[in-house]
Formats: structure tokens, sequence, C-alpha cells
């Protein structure tokens, strides 16, 4: 198809026809995993895609019929981010047509850190982006909430307290510091343990949208949980769902339990808050993240690829 494409901007005329590839995209998925939202119409996630600052759009055209479109937009200086909406084809080898279109003026314009988020199930979309030397870096993921059997392994699971803000925020820390060392390589630079503390400080405990649980042993805190009430409106987060921000135990406690323990508590938790969905994301090359939370019964939704132009 890519010899009789005409590569055009994106413009007005164009969006209801992209919005019903969009659209079909997002039905193709939920069918696989019905645990995602409803689109809630398609346009809006398109138009609000291309309202971000400094987004710019391209759609494909063959034989009068517009037959795929892409979009991205800058998140900070240097990288650029196709969003969960933020591109459909009527086959997959048109989004390698839409992105050579787009690329190089992103590059030029200092944009060298390139993202997008492709839908889990659709193994051809992916392949075209692999084909565009994008590799795998995060995962997005979704299960049923359920009542979980307690895992016993010597820990009690309670509510977190203000007052262990620096026990937590020590925890979040070397969760960061796991991930700067091989084969993450995160390339970031981890911030001080004050930095931390602020942060959790500043509306952890009393903003009702988190939910907080530690792991105790012998009176020290040895992990913990937070859940977070992420809001809904995009193609990603379910409705009655909470999501498992951060998981961590202390890494001499790794492989003991403690994560089962702290898993089997929030799931329970959430059953018995009324939520219908959990979700979690992780990083593919976290080995320990990657390989504990499908384990855990949790299935991707959205992958998100990352290519770094030299």
């Amino acid at each position: 198809m890519s010899s009789r494409l005409e590569i055009r901007p994106l413009q007005e005329e164009l969006l209801d026809d992209a919005s019903a590839l969009l659209a079909e995209r997002h039905a193709r998925h939920r069918a696989v995993e019905p645990l995602l939202p409803q689109a809630g119409g398609a346009r809006r996630h398109l138009e609000a895609a291309l309202a971000r600052e400094g987004a710019s759009g391209a759609a494909a055209i063959a034989g009068g019929q517009l037959v795929g479109y892409l979009v991205g937009a800058p998140v900070g200086e240097r990288r650029i981010e196709v969003g969960l909406a933020g591109h459909a084809a009527a086959e997959p080898e048109v989004a390698r047509d839409l992105y050579a279109a787009l690329a190089q003026d992103w590059v030029d314009a200092g944009l060298v850190h390139h993202a997008v988020y492709v839908p889990a199930h659709d193994a051809a979309l992916v392949d075209a982006w692999f084909r565009l030397a994008f590799g795998l870096q995060f995962a997005f993921a979704v299960r049923e909430v359920a009542a979980e059997p307690q895992f016993d392994t010597g820990v009690t699971i309670r509510p977190g307290r203000p007052d262990e803000v620096e026990a937590a925020a020590a925890l979040e820390r070397s969760l960061w510091e796991h991930q700067v060392g091989s084969p993450s390589f995160s390339g970031a630079e981890v911030p001080s343990l004050s930095t931390f503390v602020d942060d959790w400080a500043s509306g952890t405990w009393d903003n009702p949208a988190f939910a907080h649980f530690v792991a105790e042993r012998d009176g020290d805190l040895v992990g913990q949980a937070l859940m977070y009430v992420r809001p809904t409106g995009d193609l990603r987060i379910p409705e009655r769902a909470v999501d498992l921000a951060q998981v961590e135990t202390l890494p001499d406690m790794r492989g003991s339990g403690v994560g089962r323990a702290l898993f089997a508590h929030v799931m329970s938790w959430a059953n018995a808050q009324g939520y219908a969905a959990m979700t979690t994301d992780w990083r593919s090359v976290n080995l320990l993240a990657s390989r504990f939370w499908t384990r855990r019964g949790f299935r991707p939704t959205f992958l998100r690829l990352y290519r770094s132009v030299p």
C-alpha cells in the first residue's frame, strides 16, 4: 500500500475519518480485553491528542480514502510521544510511512527520544514499529479484582501512617536504584531521599485518591504498596478501577514473599471497596516486576515502545 500513499497534514476535514479508524482499532482491542473502557466518542480522544502543546499530525490517503493517521507531541525538551489515541491504520505498514513523514521534523527540532503507545494485542502493528527500530520499554496491564487468600510470609500488612514518611520514601528510592542497574539501565538520576520525602508528604495520606499499605516485620517496614484511583476518560483506565501504582520491598527481602503478601492484601481490599478492575504497569527490562505481575494475572493492554535516534 505504501507506494500508493499520499501523506498530508492531519486537518479538520479528515478528523471524522481518522476518528472512525481509532474507534475500529479500539473495538478490536476491547474484543480481546473487555475490561478496557468504551471509547466514549473517538473523536474527542483524537482532538485531545492534537490539542497537546506542539502536537503535529499526518494523514495517509490511498484511493481517496484516509487509511491512517499519526499524532505526536513533545514531552520535555528532547522527547516526542505518540499517545494512546495517537495513531491508527487500516494496515500496520501505513504506520511506518506516517512515522517517516513526521520523524525528520521531530529530529530537526531536537526531539530525538521517540515513544509510542501501541495496543498490546495487535502483534502486526507492534511488529511494524519494531521494524522502525523501536523496542519494548513499558507494559500497561489490567486484571479483574477478586478476593485473594492471605499469603502468610511472617509479615503484618496494615495501612501506612504519615509518621512513616521517611521509610516509605526510602522504599521508593530503592526501586529507582534497582532500575538504574543492569539490565534496566534507566539512565535516571536518583533523587535525594529528601526529595522523595517531600513528594510522599505532599498529599499521600490526606488524599482520598491514595491508599497506602505497609508490610511490617519485627517492627520494621520491609515493603509497601500504594493504590491510586486514576482519573478515567482515556482508552486505558476502566471504570471502577484502582491502580496498583507502587509496590516495593527492601532489596534483601525480595523473593521472600513480601510482595505476594502485599498483593493478596490490596487485591482483597480492592474487592471489599467495590472496585471491578486493577491496573498496573512495569518497565519491561525490570526482570523482577515483569515476571511478578504477569504471574499475578495482569494482562498487558498497551505497550510503550521507545527509540532513541543517534
